[in-house]
């Protein structure tokens, strides 16, 4: 068989930050803050994905045993995380061993950031540099941001943010998944195009290319992907306890048993669903919906389009933002 796409590992669910549009800080009395513990992280068969990324709902630098996970991944396939950013520092010698760090900053106003994450820019700026300014071998450095209407029009600079940081791209995600109606309102994307948002992202992708930095904006107009990008058929979670998830949509550490989410304007829920074991996963029917999905794409005739499981049916990435 040949290897699968990637596998999302939730190392720890614990996070220091309570950022503004975080499922841990909207559902703060039931959230589960453990660490992943090294008996369940080696069950884990890495030589099967070509990718391993060590992050879910929570801050992976806060596991005491992630330099130990960095290195068993990286002997079987490439790894990568996303951070907070607050512990590089402490952490220097096994960021150096990824392949790729993304480091989640909010914007490239430092009142804007501070607001929305809690934390200093500026310290953010240094524990970056420590990892770009690295002699020798490093990561590919990514500033993920995500694009809320209260801060997309500080998108360009935060592309000059990148730059003095030494990052080699930008990329901004959309709010794709909306916890609480607090939040409502503050996507980016719908079924027509905002002006002003296309503004700041043109005008984001015009300071990048001056300034030789990668930049990605995520789609801002809703149509039914026929596999979302977190793309089931490849890819999964293993969540913190070692149960496999489709995608980090359908996992949350909380006590409930199922997900609130926000979907054009209205509170839903949709049961979480975990799979005990890879080969659960790969033999189950959620996957063979999306294989059967991607088979439209083979084919000369038209043909009937099998409908997105239940649980996908009120989640904005089944709409390709």
């Amino acid at each position: 068989m040949p290897k699968l796409g990637f596998v999302q590992v939730e190392v720890s669910t614990r996070c220091q930050l309570s950022c503004l549009m975080c499922p841990k800080s909207c559902f703060s009395d039931e959230w589960i803050a453990k660490d992943m513990n090294m008996e369940t992280f080696r069950l884990i068969p890495f030589k099967k994905f070509h990718y391993a990324h060590l992050q879910g709902w929570g801050e992976p630098l806060l596991n005491p045993n992630i330099e130990e996970m960095v290195d068993i991944a990286a002997k079987s396939c490439k790894v990568g995380l996303t951070t907070n950013g607050l512990l590089i520092d402490r952490h220097i010698d096994s960021i150096l061993k990824l392949d790729l760090l993304a480091v989640s900053v909010a914007s490239g106003d430092a009142r804007q950031h501070e607001r929305v994450r809690g934390c200093s820019l500026e310290k953010l700026a240094g524990n970056i540099k420590l990892v770009s300014e690295s002699r020798g071998k490093r990561p590919k450095i990514v500033i993920a941001t995500m694009m809320l209407k209260s801060t997309t029009e500080s998108l360009p600079k935060l592309i000059d943010f990148a730059a003095e940081c030494g990052a080699d791209e930008v990329i901004a995600n959309n709010l794709d998944y909306i916890p609480s109606k607090e939040l409502v309102g503050e996507e980016v994307f719908g079924l027509t195009a905002d002006k002003d948002v296309e503004k700041a992202v043109e005008q984001a992708e015009k300071r990048a290319e001056e300034l030789g930095i990668g930049f990605t904006a995520k789609p801002r107009l809703m149509e039914e992907a026929l596999v979302c990008a977190e793309n089931p058929v490849e890819n999964c979670v293993v969540a913190v306890d070692g149960r496999i998830a489709p995608c980090a949509y359908l996992n949350l550490p909380t006590a409930s048993e199922t997900i609130p989410r926000w979907f054009i304007g209205r509170n839903v829920e949709v049961p979480k669903v975990y799979f005990c074991s890879f080969k659960e996963w790969l033999k189950s029917s959620f996957r063979d919906t999306f294989k059967r999905r991607l088979q439209v794409l083979h084919q000369s005739l038209p043909t009937e389009l099998p409908p997105l499981p239940q649980p996908c049916r009120t989640c904005y990435k089944a709409y390709s933002v």
